[in-house]
């Protein structure tokens, strides 16, 4: 009966594309003239005080292609892309999007064809007059480097793209993670490239100056406390924080919590990354995490409300592969418009129903101390281990039954290469990778030292251990029927696999995956019985391309 319930909630979320072509149709407004359509809400965006939609419009799963444009012989041809199926597709999302009131759009210099297209699809929006440049943001990231005159180029080529544009609004020092990177970035020096940035603001092609990351928890708080930017996006999940979670937050805690709180107190913009991939691959939920969060909520809706009412973060991104990723979090945002206290009753209940749930399979001392005092991966202490990640990805499984989300988490630090007979600074400076920071486990490694100040350091060994006996790349698979006797069982599964309605076979995934640069995705066995998940035909078959000739009749 709670999946039948949950089916049919998960089914209803999927119309309000067509109440938005039925608005446009009959020009639906209310009593003031004003559309009658839902709107999602807008919220101020700390110092910058730009009006932030609390639904951002992220860039990183939308383009034509991951292949950058730096790299001479296969770099992708931008005429051509700006007139590929993606584009068309793309220009579907943005105007779906500002019809939504969501003006928020996010890419990265490093996504690939991303920028281009975004800054192609809103300049002819433009240009159709279907917008005016003051009716959105546009944000976009550099990677730091120590070089100032590489950072420069690397700029330069992304003004190529956004010149377009007039300005960025929200200019990014991206996935600032390491404490080098941000040795560069603070540098005060005139010819440092923060000094450079300002310079580009001080010039009015760029508005305000922030960073993403995906470091441990000291190395973000060290960059808040700066107090040189006027937003950040980062991690903060309630199924936990991707690569700060476990590692120490300077205060007594882990994890992003109290960098959040300091960034607000600072008054900062907050932008929660990837809170339904990153932060608990959502769309393919456990059943253990569905029946938690019960019939009442997805687990999307709630990754959404528990960002905005829990810890008061200013917007969470959808990472666009078509217009209807925005079915559940639309849900979300609806509640949090129409009803405060309702949406902080369904939150904290389902919190609840999971904190205990937790407490439960994991004990209450565990649950409460199991990953404070865990040396972060920067540590040398750690030998490159993510320790207090390796123990959150247990965490989830013990408790929460997320077998393909850990799967994931697990086989991202196993690509970390790792040399014994090198120092860990060697490694480190060869190997470790901003985006993708530490190591799996090794049990060759002596770990007295660096769980000295543990609870229990021989449980958190043994739960290490077994991790890695779970997740290492010789595993033996496990069944579905062990995953069921297991509690590991999916719930279901909102995916489809075209990398933009219509097609199943992209550019994209063919060449990077001759290059090694991306799996392979498409209808394998294993995601043609998933075809039967509850919504994948109505998503594949939804998009607002209507809506182009609607608006010119």
């Amino acid at each position: 009966m709670e999946f039948l319930e949950l089916a049919e909630r998960l089914a209803l979320t999927a119309t309000w594309r067509q109440e938005l072509l039925n608005d446009i149709m009959i020009d639906a407004k209310d009593e003031d003239g004003k559309s009658s359509s839902f709107k999602v809400p807008t919220v101020r965006f700390g110092r910058t005080e730009l009006q932030m939609p609390i639904i951002t419009c992220g860039g990183m799963r939308v383009q034509e292609t991951w292949i950058p444009d730096t790299i001479p012989l296969i770099k992708p041809n931008k005429r051509k892309v700006v007139k590929s199926p993606s584009q068309d597709n793309l220009k579907d999302v943005i105007r779906c999007c500002l019809k939504l009131g969501l003006n928020h759009f996010e890419t990265a210099r490093f996504y690939g064809s991303s920028e281009a297209q975004f800054v192609d699809a809103l300049v002819t929006l433009m240009e159709e007059g279907i917008v005016k440049r003051s009716d959105f943001i546009f944000q976009t990231k550099l990677f730091p480097m120590e070089d100032k005159k590489k950072f420069k180029e690397q700029w330069e080529a992304s003004w190529s793209n956004v010149h377009k544009l007039e300005y960025v609004d929200l200019l990014s020092f991206h996935c600032v993670s390491q404490n080098d990177q941000i040795d560069h970035v603070l540098n005060e020096a005139p010819d440092g490239i923060y000094a450079f940035i300002q310079s580009l603001q001080m010039e009015g092609k760029i508005r305000h100056i922030g960073f993403s990351t995906h470091g441990s928890a000291e190395t973000i708080m060290r960059m808040i406390n700066s107090n040189k930017f006027a937003y950040v996006n980062i991690h903060k999940h309630y199924f936990g924080d991707y690569h700060a979670q476990g590692t120490p937050d300077t205060l007594g805690g882990h994890g992003n919590e109290a960098a959040v709180k300091r960034a607000l107190q600072l008054d900062m913009g907050v932008f929660n990354i990837s809170p339904f991939d990153k932060g608990g691959k959502l769309y393919r939920p456990s059943e253990a995490v569905a029946k938690a969060i019960g019939p009442e909520l997805s687990p999307i809706s709630f990754a959404a409300l528990h960002s905005w009412k829990t810890q008061g973060m200013h917007t969470v991104s959808v990472g666009f592969a078509r217009s209807s990723d925005l079915d559940e979090v639309i849900e979300a945002a609806k509640i949090y418009a129409a009803d405060g206290d309702k949406a902080n009753v369904l939150v904290k209940a389902a919190e609840e129903r999971l904190n205990n749930l937790a407490i439960e399979k994991l004990g209450k001392e565990w649950f409460e101390k199991g990953l404070l005092n865990v040396p972060s991966f920067y540590d040398k202490a750690s030998d490159g281990m993510a320790l207090g990640h390796i123990l959150w990805i247990h965490n989830c499984m013990q408790a929460y039954g997320m077998y393909e989300f850990c799967n994931d988490r697990y086989g991202m630090l196993l690509k970390t290469k790792w040399v014994k007979s090198k120092s860990y600074e060697e490694n480190f400076k060869a190997n470790f990778n901003p985006g993708n920071p530490g190591r799996a486990f090794d049990d060759s490694v002596d770990l007295t030292e660096a769980l000295k100040d543990h609870f229990d350091p021989e449980q958190a060994k043994a739960k290490l251990q077994e991790v890695h006996n779970w997740f290492k790349a010789d595993a033996v698979k496990i069944t579905e029927e062990e995953k069921v006797k297991l509690g590991w069982k999916q719930a279901y599964n909102l995916t489809t696999w075209e990398e933009f309605p219509g097609e199943v076979v992209s550019v994209s995934n063919v060449l990077l995956g001759r290059m090694g640069l991306k799996g392979g995705t498409g209808p394998t066995k294993t995601v043609a019985a998933e075809a039967v998940s509850m919504r994948g035909v109505i998503r594949r078959k939804s998009s607002l391309l209507s809506l182009t000739s609607v608006e010119s009749s």
